[in-house]
């Protein structure tokens, strides 16, 4: 939280901070939907994970970046999917970061749309040499019962502190 104590430069660092991590959560959504594997690729660190809990992880920014060419996902952009990301919880800590939010996959099927996929999701993320912030890693389980999401949800105030090896840019 930020403190009255505070500065006002570092009141204003921090919501920016927040602004951008907010772009960065959604912004991935829209870009795998428009199969933009540039950008998608630009949210993660060169060594980032995005991990899904029933799927093998992808490993490394060009693997994460050409989900936008695998044929299953090009299948379901075709017909009609939006990946998206409720507004997420932040806690920053000095370059590093977690976003704990919801991630959710509508889809378009013969009777309208539907939900596919909806998952408790933490991000972690490293602040860069150029002040931005990219994905070091991302967690996805899915909420279906197990109790693997609700407790990655549970650890929503849990900072990056145990985030381990970090990258920067």
């Amino acid at each position: 939280m930020v403190s009255a104590r505070l500065s006002v430069e570092e009141r204003l660092l921090a919501l920016e901070d927040r602004q951008a991590i907010y772009q960065v959560v959604c912004g991935y959504g829209y870009s795998v939907d428009g199969c933009n594997t540039q950008s998608v690729g630009d949210f993660y660190v060169e060594d980032g994970v995005y991990a899904v809990g029933d799927m093998p992880a992808w490993v490394g920014r060009e693997s994460i970046a050409n989900i936008t060419r695998d044929p299953g996902h090009l299948k379901l952009v075709g017909a009609g999917c939006a990946h998206m990301s409720t507004l997420p919880f932040v806690v920053i800590d000095g370059e590093y970061a977690v976003a704990t939010c919801h991630t959710m996959v509508p889809m378009h099927g013969e009777k309208g749309f539907f939900i596919g996929r909806l998952s408790a999701s933490r991000i972690e993320l490293a602040r860069q040499d150029d002040g931005g912030w990219k994905i070091v890693r991302r967690q996805n389980y899915m909420l279906d019962g197990s109790p693997d999401g609700p407790a990655l949800l549970a650890r929503l105030k849990d900072g990056p502190e145990n985030m381990g090896r970090i990258a920067h840019g």
